[in-house]
């Protein structure tokens, strides 16, 4: 019988493409890891005050989530805001004026440690959530931690909670490129990371762009795809065209492009049902799986390639 959602997912062999919408306004505050609570944004030993404020700030439209690293100094908080791409350190005594600073859009210099240079990834390890963050959450995370110290300065993984899709874990989300991947293998943390250090995405376990809705981010992937297959990494992709088909599939037209050429190509999607379970709670209590509509890619064609 099966005792985890994320091995269901694989299983049936849900997609992955197309899972990957995230908040673009975002809190990453650190805090112990054994204070978390189920609740993405909240720890057992926040003042009413700090609580209060981070909930203000998670109404008002900014996610928050919290992040753990073992190496973080107690009595201090780091908080990075994205896509501003500012770090900050905060004395514990002084968090809940910092939060009310940004809520209020109100100065954060007092706390400022500067722009943030390197690449942020956090890694969901919400154990306390869903046995499936824990069990793979942090073996990956063990491994890009790990992997990063073949790159120094330029990366900072933190365990985090959760992310979104823990029937996909092991689940990683990078700022500020808003890139999310899931169910990463210990061996491919490696390859990973030399993806992102190119700005480019690592496909085998790639999610899609946070920024874009799922069907974009479907259609950007099996572009992307199709390139790698072609030997190109593209630094732009854009869809020009969306058309339906009386089959009910869809007809997009795509540009790409690199510093030295640009393309089209022809991607038609047909409509599809995966089904998965939402954690693994539904798997204790007995839930059957949840149907869920998405889409795959039937065609992909190479329509132009020119150089710029």
């Amino acid at each position: 019988m099966t005792e985890f959602c994320a091995q269901y997912s694989r299983d049936v062999e849900e997609p992955l493409a197309g899972t990957a919408e995230h908040a673009n306004q975002n809190l990453l505050l650190s805090w112990p890891i054994g204070q978390w609570t189920r609740t993405y944004h909240q720890a057992k030993t926040m003042t009413p005050e700090v609580s209060d404020a981070v909930r203000q700030l998670v109404e008002s439209g900014r996610r928050v989530n919290l992040m753990h690293r073992a190496d973080q100094p107690d009595g201090v908080h780091r908080a990075y805001l994205m896509p501003e791409q500012q770090a900050f350190d905060i004395p514990a005594e002084q968090l809940a004026d910092f939060l009310a600073a940004v809520q209020q859009n109100q100065s954060l210099e007092p706390w400022s440690v500067g722009p943030v240079k390197h690449r942020v990834m956090l890694c969901c390890t919400h154990g306390v959530k869903d046995k499936c963050c824990a069990k793979f959450g942090n073996a990956g995370f063990k491994a890009l931690d790990l992997a990063s110290h073949a790159f120094p300065g330029e990366f900072e993984i933190w365990q985090s909670t959760h992310l979104g899709g823990c029937r996909l874990a092991s689940s990683a989300l990078v700022f500020p490129a808003l890139r999310k991947y899931g169910r990463i293998e210990p061996e491919q943390a490696l390859a990973l990371l030399e993806s992102e250090r190119r700005d480019q995405p690592f496909l085998p376990s790639y999610r899609g762009d946070g920024t874009l809705g799922s069907v974009a981010q479907i259609v950007d992937i099996a572009a992307r795809n199709q390139l790698q297959t072609d030997g190109i990494e593209p630094n732009q992709i854009e869809i020009l065209t969306e058309t339906p088909l009386a089959n009910g599939q869809v007809r997009y037209q795509v540009r790409w492009q690199t510093e030295a050429a640009a393309g089209e190509l022809r991607i038609e999607l047909e409509p599809i049902t995966s089904h998965r379970y939402g954690t693994c709670a539904d798997i204790d209590d007995a839930i059957a799986p949840i149907a869920h509509a998405t889409w795959q890619p039937v065609v992909v064609q190479a329509l132009s390639v020119e150089p710029r």
